[in-house]
């Protein structure tokens, strides 16, 4: 299946294709994390006959409805694919050590061997954050390396 994928400057990134009915669907996703799906006009795919706007925990929702367990469950055969690698979501609560303060401050990397790799934020995506990385509460950490060094890191950001 293509799907195409048109960049909406101010407003986000629209994702169109074509279901197998010969329908258009598409989702836009604004910059502010919420997600619009899209049914298209049968006789003017320019127009929609549809629209339904999903918050960011409504559009997470529906992902794991649709399939979104995939995801998982292949990190899962990731898991064992790589001897010893350990992969964890840890959340920065309120009490975490760490909330307010940068990945270097708590030393994660150099106490535990284990990296973050990315974080979270309200919607909003951090890939690869250096150590001037800045938590904040509710940012939620993925966390990889041996499974020894996932748990230290998960007690050094969890407190």
């Amino acid at each position: 299946m293509e799907i195409f994928e048109t960049p909406l400057p101010g407003i986000g990134v629209r994702y169109d294709f074509d279901s197998e009915a010969g329908r258009r669907i598409g989702v836009l996703v604004h910059r502010d994390g919420r997600r619009d799906i899209l049914v298209y006009c049968e006789d003017d795919t320019d127009s929609c006959s549809e629209t339904l706007r999903l918050s960011t925990a409504e559009a997470a929702s529906l992902v794991e409805l649709l399939g979104g367990t995939k995801i998982t469950e292949r990190l899962s055969d990731l898991r064992h694919e790589v001897q010893g690698l350990s992969i964890e979501w840890i959340n920065v609560e309120p009490t975490s050590p760490l909330a307010g303060r940068t990945i270097g401050d708590g030393r994660i990397r150099t106490e535990t061997g284990a990296s973050v790799v990315a974080v979270l934020r309200d919607g909003e995506s951090f890939p690869g954050p250096g150590p001037d990385f800045r938590f904040s509460t509710n940012d939620t950490a993925l966390v990889t390396g041996s499974v020894e060094g996932v748990a230290k890191a998960r007690r050094i950001i969890s407190g």
